[in-house]
């Protein structure tokens, strides 16, 4: 005969652990009384932590088809060795996208040409291009191509950490 366990005898007790981050509290101002700080808080306009760095593809770049940008890279694709030109293509991106020194995640930002342009392959424009959403790039983000279709450049906020391999890069 077995004996009943304990498990469930805390199940209507609410959790005491407490999660908050405060990576970026520097750059919050405080606009009202306290409170959450849901509706009384805002972040500091012009002030951006870290760098932007800009990915572009080539004005004469062809982003139609997995075909089409194969042969723009000037890859050779063989279908019994990679498969499908699509799922090639998506390997070479995400080859790519391991090799590049950036963080796991990145915001993205309004692009401006002053932004540096430290890569000027355009493969390491497709990973910046396919990997991001309006708001963030994920190197882990499986690529979307259809991203192309509406855009041709990126800038990617890169935090400080990372700015010493960035320089590193541009020498």
């Amino acid at each position: 005969m077995k004996e009943p366990t304990a498990l469930l005898h805390n199940m209507s007790a609410p959790p005491k652990s407490v999660v908050r981050y405060s990576g970026l509290s520097g750059l919050i101002q405080q606009r009202g009384p306290g409170g959450t700080g849901i509706t009384s808080l805002r972040y500091r306009n012009g002030q951006q932590h870290g760098e932007a760095v800009r990915f572009e593809l080539p004005v004469h770049f062809n982003a139609g088809s997995p075909a089409d940008i194969l042969c723009s890279l000037g890859q050779q694709h063989n279908s019994e060795l990679h498969g499908s030109e699509g799922r090639y293509l998506l390997q070479l991106i995400n080859r790519r996208a391991a090799e590049l020194p950036l963080p796991e995640g990145c915001a993205v930002v309004k692009s401006l040409e002053s932004h540096a342009g430290i890569w000027s392959d355009p493969l390491a424009a497709l990973v910046a291009l396919t990997k991001c959403t309006d708001s963030v790039w994920l190197r882990a983000k499986t690529p979307t191509l259809s991203n192309l279709q509406h855009r041709r450049c990126i800038s990617l906020l890169v935090p400080p950490d990372f700015l010493s391999q960035l320089k590193e890069v541009k020498s």
